[in-house]
Formats: structure tokens, sequence, C-alpha cells
């Protein structure tokens, strides 16, 4: 046993040591934290600018985007209406054909029949004239009365009237027929000549729609490109702010190490719990390795524990904590929580800081500046603790000490 307490004793010093030995080369190079924090920080600020820029170019991809979606939406409703109206007018044609095609009909009805008309008048003119009046006086003399007669003669010559009458009036239907059909003929022409132009702005409005649909692409590719873009620039900004954070958070640590270091270390101590010396029976659990009294493992314990009574038998709970050295105070946790629970860290110079854990309460506030023996806090048992008592630690440079090791006076 003895052996295997020196080996872990061995190792926690080497650990220490190391420990010691990454914060101090640190220290020395603060400057050049600082000098990458301002590289990092131009980087940030040209990065930010160049995705400034960017989200401009994207907002104006955008605008373009939306401008040539309401140009589509027009160029699609002028196709529509032209292609209503095509359809429109392809209608009106066939309609138009179609009375074109009933008056050709009617013209050739009329046609027949005034060439039969013409060809009975044709033969009564050509008898007549092979005949001469001949034939007509036989026919008015061979009445059988004058009134016969006269009823023979107004006949023939009723005949003849009428046949010529109905031939004009033939001729006269075709000619108005033939001006109709001349009209629609006119007109259909009109139509098609129309149906012509409203195919011919169609095809351009095709044109122009096909020509919007390759530049509403061409776009949308290149917005994609600027929102890769984007996203790697926000990438990129986000590793940056990482790096910012992670620099400042070293800056920080090295400024309050340097801090610490600060002034001249304590030449003695005040005991923390006035009244409760440090005689043997007042140190319930001393530095070093031990058994975790809750857990019930081997475990090293980097303090002291201070508690039980003091020689006038009084209890240790509710009893006042002080601060063992003039400092300021670095750290209150002032909610009980962890396994130190409500506790206070004070830094006194030269690398010094001292910690007192379990308190019931604490006194003081962090940033505060203390002097040796102020009251800091209320022995308690919070966190992970079996009774009242005050764990009290040492540290040198980050080291954790054994507090028994120190002058008290």
């Amino acid at each position: 046993m003895a052996n295997k307490n020196r080996y872990k004793a061995l190792v926690f010093v080497i650990v220490a040591v190391l420990a010691l030995g990454f914060v101090l080369p640190a220290h020395a190079d603060i400057d050049d934290y600082y000098d990458d924090l301002g590289s990092v920080n131009e980087q940030l600020d040209e990065m930010k600018e160049n995705r400034k820029q960017t989200k401009s170019k994207l907002e104006q991809l955008r605008d373009l985007l939306e401008d040539l979606d309401r140009d589509m939406y027009k160029a699609e409703e002028e196709l529509d209406e032209l292609v209503h109206k095509i359809r429109q007018m392809e209608e009106q044609i066939a309609e138009q054909e179609k009375r074109i095609a009933e008056v050709e009909a009617s013209i050739a009805q009329t046609e027949e029949y005034l060439a039969i008309q013409t060809e009975f008048l044709e033969q009564r003119l050509c008898a007549m004239y092979k005949n001469g009046t001949v034939s007509y006086l036989e026919v008015l003399f061979s009445a059988s009365s004058f009134s016969d007669f006269l009823s023979r003669f107004g006949f023939i010559r009723l005949l003849i009237e009428s046949d010529t009458e109905l031939v004009a009036e033939i001729e006269a239907t075709k000619a108005d027929l033939e001006a109709d059909k001349e009209l629609l003929a006119e007109e259909l022409s009109l139509q098609v000549q129309r149906h012509a132009e409203l195919d011919a702005a169609r095809t351009k409005a095709e044109e122009d729609k096909a020509q919007l649909n390759a530049k509403t692409l061409r776009y949308e590719e290149i917005k994609e490109e600027v929102q890769a873009e984007l996203a790697t620039q926000n990438k990129g900004i986000a590793s940056l702010e990482e790096e910012q954070k992670q620099i400042e958070a070293e800056i920080k640590r090295l400024l309050e190490l340097e801090r610490v270091r600060a002034g001249d270390p304590p030449s003695f101590f005040e005991w923390p719990v006035l009244g409760f010396d440090r005689v043997p029976y007042n140190i319930t659990s001393p530095y070093g390795w031990r058994i975790h009294p809750i857990r019930k493992v081997w475990q090293f314990h980097p303090g002291i524990d201070i508690a039980r009574f003091n020689r006038q038998g009084q209890s240790i709970g509710g009893k006042p904590i002080v601060a063992a050295a003039s400092g300021t105070v670095d750290f209150v946790r002032s909610y009980d929580g962890g396994g130190y629970g409500i506790y206070v860290i004070i830094s006194h110079g030269g690398g010094y800081q001292t910690l007192y854990a379990h308190m019931r309460y604490t006194t003081v506030k962090k940033g505060q500046v203390v002097t040796i023996g102020q009251q800091i806090g209320v022995v308690g048992t919070t966190g992970s603790s079996t009774g009242n008592h005050l764990h009290f630690e040492v540290w040198v440079m980050g080291e954790k000490k054994n507090p028994v090791g120190f002058e008290y006076k």
C-alpha cells in the first residue's frame, strides 16, 4: 500500500509540474496572442465586409428574379391571350369560308337556273327568228274570236316579257351573289392576314418567354453560387469568431495569471476559522490521498477539512470564515451545487490563492478587496459534505499546496 501511495504521489507531482509548465510559457507569449487576435479581427472585418457585399448581391439577384417572375407571368398571360385570339380567328375564318362556300353554291344554282331560263328564251327567240312573225300571226289569226285573238296576243307578249324579266332578274341575283362573294373574300383575306399577324406575335411571344426562362435559369444558377459563397463565408466567419473567442479567453487567462502574480506574496496567513486552531483534532481530513468519505474511492484530497469542536466545546457550524490573507475575491459561487457547494476563491498576489468551500453562505462579492481576517462567509455543509466543516486550499501559481505547511499568526 505504501508503494502504491508513493506511486500516486509521484504521478500527481509530475502532472502538476507539467500543468505548471504549460501555463508559464503561455504567459510569455501574451503579445503573440494579441498579434494573433489583431490578425483574426482584421480577417473578420474583411470577411464580414465581403459577406455584406455578397448579401447585397444576393438581394439584387432576388429582386431581379422577382422582376423576371413578374415578366414571365405577363409573358404567359400575353401568350395565352394570343393563343385564344388565334383560336377565335381560326373559328371566324372557318365560318367565313363556310359562308363563302354557301354563296358559291347559291351562285352555282343561280347560274344553272339562269342557263336553263336563257336557253328557253333563246329557243323561243330562235323559233321567232326562223318562223318570222307569221307563226305568231298564225297563232293570232287562228283565234276563233276577237276576244280569243286579244287573249292570244296578250299571252304571247307577256310570255316574252316574262322570259326577258326572269333572265334579267336571275342575272341581277347572280351579280349580287358575286358582289357578296367578293366582300366575303375580302373579309376572309383580312382575317387570314390578321391570323398571320397573330401567329407572328405568338411566335415572338414564345421566343420572349423562352429568353425569359433562360435568363431566369441563369440567374437561379448565379443565386445558388452566391448562396454557396455566402454559406462558405458564414462558415469561415464562424470559425474565425470561435478562434477569436479562444484567443480572447487565453488572453484573459494570461492576464488573470498576471494579476494573480502581481504584488508580493503574503508573509503569513490567518487561520480561516477563528477559535478553531489547527490542533490535530480540528483537522478532520488532511491534505493528500484518502478514501473519499462519500464515494468510498481512493482519491487525492487537495486541501484540509477543519471541523469538530473548538476548545470551548463549540460546534463549528455557523461560525465565521475569514480571509487567510489580504487580496481580491476572484470567484464566488453563491448557490449550493457541485462538490464544493458554496465557495469563494481569493487572490493574494505573488501567485498565491486560497479557496474556502462548503460554506452555508458568503458575505463577499466577486472583485471585492478584502483584508486579512475579514469575514467572507459562514461554515456550512453544502455540496458533497458529511457535516459542517470548512474545506480550505492554498494554491501557488496554480499548484495546490498543503495548507498546514505555511506560517499562521
